[in-house]
């Protein structure tokens, strides 16, 4: 692997326990500061820091079924108006 380079969420597989596979950043002459903020974009493109907050403490069943729900409907929203922008581009 080049000096940045790191293995994208569509090629890390999956192991059979359901994981995935740890982010690798390489060091290379830049240094450790630039090795650090390719690291940071990293975690926060795979959602790890939301996902540890979010599992930070228990959540009820039915309270993940409503933030999953208010995600979906904010999902659905951001593509419509997407669509309707690109639409308009023409």
């Amino acid at each position: 692997m080049a000096e940045g380079e790191y293995l994208p969420t569509e090629r890390r597989e999956r192991s059979p326990r359901g994981k995935l596979p740890a982010l690798t950043v390489i060091v290379g002459d830049r240094g450790m500061d630039v090795a650090l903020k390719i690291f940071k974009k990293l975690v926060i493109k795979e959602g790890l820091l939301k996902d540890l907050k979010r599992r930070e403490h228990y959540e009820k069943p039915g309270d993940r079924k409503r933030r999953k729900q208010r995600e979906a409907i904010r999902r659905r929203r951001r593509q419509a108006a997407r669509s309707r922008s690109r639409i308009g581009d023409r």
